[in-house]
């Protein structure tokens, strides 16, 4: 990555992941969580097109392209649902939005278009 918006959005999701990690099961109000899931959620959604393009490029009878299309419809399924009212259900849904959108960034967040087309 030579800076830009990569640099960006892969800083911010580690903080926002580091900050859904920090959230122990007794701490955290409803709105602490709905504001944590709603930030993840945005970069999921920033990170999504770019895993579903690649996942276009592939040979769509291949394993890996099943895998991968799979994963995106969990991730994009999960993304649409709203938080659970429950404390402990709260908590693990922030915490699986977190490690979706670690594993999008980790994966392709070095593939984000950049503020600058020339790099």
């Amino acid at each position: 990555m030579g800076g830009g918006q990569a640099d960006t959005t892969t800083s911010a999701v580690r903080a926002a992941v580091d900050k859904a990690r920090a959230v122990g099961y007794g701490t955290g109000s409803h709105e602490e969580l709905n504001k944590l899931a709603t930030e993840l959620r945005g970069y999921i959604t920033q990170l999504l097109p770019v895993a579903q393009a690649r996942a276009d490029h592939m040979w769509h009878g291949s394993r890996e392209w099943y895998v991968l299309t799979s994963r995106l419809h969990g991730i994009t399924t999960e993304v649409e649902r709203p938080l659970a009212v429950a404390k402990l259900a709260a908590h693990v849904q922030v915490r699986l939005l977190a490690l979706d959108c670690e594993w999008l960034s980790m994966w392709y967040g070095t593939d984000l278009p950049t503020a600058d087309p020339t790099r």
